[in-house]
C-alpha cells in the first residue's frame, strides 16, 4: 500500500489577491498529480492573467471550488495542513516540510487531506490557524523567509509527491481522524456548555479556543471519539438544565 496518493489531497488558497498566483497555483497542481482545487474568497481569477499563468492546467480554474469560509472548504477533510512562513505563539507543533513523511504516518488510503495557504500579503489568519490540525514551514537560507504563494506551493506539492511511491509502513497502526466539519462541531458543542455555565465571562474566548483546537489538532480523535465526548457533553447539558429547573 503506498503511503500516499494525489487523489487524497485538496490545495486550498485563503482570499488569493492575485490572479496569476491563482493561475500558477492551478499549473503546479496540475504538474504534481493533484486536481481537487479550492478557493476561500478569491479575487477574480478566471481573467487573461490566470488563465495565462495556469497555461495547459486552465481545466482547474474552470473546475475550482469557490467558498465563502474555510470552515466550508475544509469540511470533508481529516487532515487538514496549514501552512506559514514564520514560528507563532499559538502552534505548539510546526513541523519542517522536509519531515512531512511524519505527518502522514498512520493514515489510511481514505483519509482526506487538504493543504492551506494564506493570503499573498500576510498568510492565514489565527482563525485559520485553528481550523487546522497539522502546521508545516518551508525552510529558506537565505535573507528573505517567504516565498510567492505559487512558489510555495509548487515547492510543498513536490514534497508530497516523493511519498507517491513510498510504501506505507504496515507495522503502524491505522488512524481515521474525524472530519473537519465534527471537529468543529464538537468544539462549538464545548462553547455552549462554558457559555452556559458563564466561563466565557472570566476568561478570553479568542485564547480558549485557540488552547482547544491546539490540543483536538494534536490529539486528532476519530469519528467514534468525537461523538463519545459530545456524549459526555449531552449530559453535561441536561445535568445543568435539571439544575437550573430545580432552582427555580
Amino acid at each position: 500500500m503506498k503511503l500516499l496518493d494525489p487523489s487524497q489531497i485538496a490545495v486550498v488558497l485563503v482570499e488569493p489577491t492575485e490572479a496569476g498566483n491563482v493561475g500558477s497555483t492551478a499549473r503546479a497542481m496540475d504538474n504534481m498529480g493533484i486536481n481537487d482545487f479550492r478557493l476561500v474568497k478569491p479575487c477574480q481569477y478566471f481573467n487573461a492573467e490566470g488563465r495565462m499563468f495556469s497555461m495547459n492546467a486552465r481545466y482547474l480554474l474552470h473546475e475550482a471550488k469557490v467558498f465563502v469560509t474555510l470552515d466550508e472548504a475544509i469540511s470533508d477533510r481529516q487532515i487538514i495542513i496549514g501552512t506559514t512562513a514564520r514560528e507563532r505563539e499559538k502552534i505548539k507543533k510546526l513541523s519542517n516540510l522536509h519531515d512531512i513523511k511524519d505527518l502522514f504516518k498512520g493514515i489510511t488510503p481514505e483519509t482526506k487531506i487538504a493543504v492551506v495557504f494564506g493570503t499573498e500579503k500576510s498568510g492565514l489568519r489565527n482563525e485559520h490557524i485553528n481550523l487546522c490540525n497539522e502546521w508545516i514551514y518551508i525552510p529558506t537560507y537565505g535573507k528573505s523567509s517567504s516565498l510567492n504563494l505559487a512558489q510555495a506551493v509548487l515547492v510543498t506539492l513536490y514534497e508530497f509527491s516523493k511519498l507517491y511511491n513510498t510504501e506505507a509502513n504496515q507495522s503502524v497502526e491505522m488512524i481515521e481522524p474525524a472530519s473537519s466539519s465534527a471537529i468543529e462541531g464538537m468544539k462549538h458543542h464545548l462553547f455552549e456548555i462554558l457559555d452556559e455555565t458563564d466561563y466565557l465571562h472570566r476568561s478570553s474566548k479568542e485564547n480558549i479556543w485557540s488552547s482547544f483546537s491546539d490540543i483536538i489538532g494534536r490529539a486528532k480523535p476519530d469519528e467514534r471519539d468525537v461523538r463519545m465526548i459530545r456524549g459526555f457533553f449531552n449530559r453535561i447539558q441536561v445535568t445543568l438544565s435539571r439544575y437550573r429547573k430545580a432552582k427555580s
